[in-house]
């Protein structure tokens, strides 16, 4: 049955190969398993703007159910709407202020310690996407369910890539039901929640087999795991470099509306350290990209990694500096720094992700100083790539 060591192993090392890969200039695409990687930007991003020809496919990560995220057509296109328009209204400046009570709030009365950061970190972003769509979050619990779904999604993922025996199948696609009706349970027992369950149903256009809850729980996972996974790698690069903290710390303290320097070195986070490392596409009719034949039905990978550290695009790439001077200067091809992905198929919250980003790095930063023991870079991979767990941070209250 499941070995959850041989599993963390397997996809940490699919994020380590892809690191080890990029910064050097290929003719052709390199491959993983069987599939052709592209990571060089013009070429992701001629196929992430071609969503008719290289498809979704997430395999058996469906057994979650579906979503605006592993659907195609005309199906994704009424999903986006369903969720949009909240998105877009939580990400307005009017709501910069709130956004920065919230955060704040939670680091006031967190536990000094990485992990107690990282339990505000979800409390506060759980928080956000529920006043989104008018709810309110119950953060204990659903972190609890989050973590679950986490788990289940590693799982899955690696069953993507390795053929499971049936009862591994049968076990997994089980818990990832069992997932779902706790987190359907959860939203119903809410009249509020309930509501909007309905909204989502009403506004769904007649998807055959259409579940609110599918729709509502992927988009939570994937917006409060991917903020909470940015602002961790900030942490853990602040504890690397004390004087980058201190002039981060000094310039947010200065309470200016402008903070570039803070901005630079979120974005060089988020380029170093994409919370979404790679995705995979189906070829849905035979074409040529780069030169490279590819045939109708064949996966092929985009390395999000691999743009973001392509040496045509960016001066060493492969160094994590703080003060990018791409980013200082504004520089910076469009292309070669997608961490919302990029296309008619990007992320759907991206000017919500990045003011919770931004937001919960100010607040945390006015709060905390931390310090790194060593500077091991250590993954844990599971859809969105994050630091390991008991990484060598230490956290004290300014």
């Amino acid at each position: 049955m499941d070995n959850p060591a041989q599993i963390e192993g397997f996809l940490n090392n699919l994020a380590y190969a892809l690191f080890a890969r990029s910064g050097q200039i290929t003719p052709e695409p390199r491959e993983i398993g069987n599939l052709a990687v592209f990571d060089h930007p013009d070429a992701v991003d001629r196929i992430a703007k071609a969503p008719n020809l290289f498809r979704k496919n997430f395999s058996l990560i469906s057994a979650l159910g579906f979503s605006r995220f592993n659907t195609n057509d005309e199906e994704w296109a009424t999903r986006r709407s369903i969720t949009q328009d909240s998105y877009l209204a939580a990400a307005k400046p009017a709501q910069v202020q709130s956004v920065s009570d919230i955060f704040a709030s939670c680091f006031s009365v967190c536990e000094t310690s990485l992990a107690g950061i990282q339990e505000a970190l979800f409390a506060g972003a759980l928080t956000i996407f529920y006043q989104a769509f008018r709810l309110v979050a119950e953060p204990r619990p659903t972190a609890v369910l989050l973590d679950q779904t986490r788990e289940v999604l590693r799982r899955l993922q690696y069953y993507s890539w390795v053929t499971p025996t049936d009862a591994e199948r049968t076990s997994v696609i089980s818990d990832a039901r069992a997932v779902i009706a706790e987190f359907g349970a959860q939203l119903m027992a809410d009249p509020r929640s309930a509501t909007e369950m309905g909204r989502f149903s009403e506004k769904s256009g007649g998807i055959d087999s259409f579940s609110p809850i599918e729709e509502f729980v992927m988009n939570l996972f994937a917006g409060v795991e991917t903020t909470v996974t940015t602002v961790l790698w900030v942490i853990d690069r602040l504890g690397a470099n004390q004087k980058v903290q201190e002039r981060i710390h000094d310039e947010i303290a200065g309470a200016k509306a402008d903070t570039p320097f803070t901005d630079c070195f979120i974005n060089e986070t988020m380029r170093y350290f994409p919370p979404i490392p790679f995705l995979t596409r189906e070829v849905s009719a035979d074409t040529v990209v780069d030169g490279v034949a590819l045939r109708a039905g064949q996966l092929i990978m985009l390395s999000i990694v691999g743009a973001h550290q392509h040496p045509e695009f960016w001066e060493n790439p492969r160094t994590f500096d703080a003060s990018r001077k791409e980013f200082i200067d504004n520089s910076f091809d469009r292309r070669a720094f997608i961490p919302f992905l990029t296309g008619p198929r990007m992320c759907g919250g991206a000017r919500l992700g990045r003011l919770e980003v931004e937001q919960a790095v100010r607040a945390v930063v006015r709060q905390f100083a931390f310090t790194r023991t060593d500077d091991i870079i250590r993954f844990d991979y599971a859809l969105a790539l994050r630091p390991a767990s008991g990484m060598a941070v230490m956290v004290s209250r300014r």
